[in-house]
């Protein structure tokens, strides 16, 4: 009886045991979760927005107390915006280039005519002489990279093209018993307003030349085949 006893003793120490070892897991358990809870509610940091600085108001001071806002990217004058290609002629001369970009002006007693602004910046980009809306005399020059080559040989013609589009179609003509006739060669004008063609000439001796686009023609140059 008394082995039993203490068997019993010992189970029942031990279930104590359990229950005990059962109640403080499950009460650590219950502690943590309003731990975890607060941590999961906390707020994450907010990061300050970024500033980014206003753009600086473009002013083109044109002279004799005459200043042109530029406000979404266009000049104003007397608060009105001017449109790509229009002209203001009144005492105080502007133009703005058909593109937009260009802001040319004049005031009375001025030195140079025309000035030249950037819309954009308000910044100068120099002078001119000739008005922005005057119509320019077509003109070519022509210019060869040798005065003198062997028969067939490859030699360089190039030159400038004034109030000529770009993309116009420039050809060379020679001089044949006293009658200009156009040679197969011919180029474009290009953006920048030059050109520049590579040209083969057979014909012996001193060879008169010259340039033309529409009805303009260039001064003529002369080149020696040998």
């Amino acid at each position: 009886m008394k082995g039993n006893t203490a068997t019993m003793r010992h189970t029942t120490h031990r279930r104590s045991t359990l229950r005990t070892a059962t109640i403080s897991v499950v009460a650590g358990a219950a502690l943590l979760a309003p731990a975890a809870a607060a941590l999961a509610s906390t707020p994450a940091p907010v990061r300050a927005a970024a500033v980014t600085a206003a753009p600086k108001p473009v002013k083109i001071d044109i002279g004799a107390g005459v200043t042109v806002p530029v406000k979404g990217g266009k000049p104003y004058y007397n608060g009105k915006a001017l449109k790509p290609g229009q002209t203001i002629d009144k005492g105080i001369y502007l133009h703005l280039s058909s593109d937009g970009k260009k802001l040319y002006s004049k005031t009375q007693g001025g030195g140079t005519p025309y000035a030249i602004w950037d819309v954009k910046t308000g910044k100068s980009l120099g002078t001119q002489k000739h008005s922005p809306t005057a119509k320019v005399k077509p003109a070519l020059t022509a210019k060869s990279s040798s005065t003198s080559v062997r028969a067939w040989q490859e030699l360089r013609v190039s030159g400038k093209a004034t109030g000529i589009k770009a993309g116009s179609k420039v050809g060379l003509q020679q001089k044949q018993r006293g009658t200009w006739k156009t040679l197969p060669a011919s180029t474009t004008v290009n953006k920048s307003g030059t050109y520049a063609m590579r040209v083969k000439l057979g014909l012996k001796g001193a060879n008169e030349l010259r340039m033309k686009s529409g009805a303009t023609l260039s001064p003529v140059f002369k080149v020696t085949v040998r």
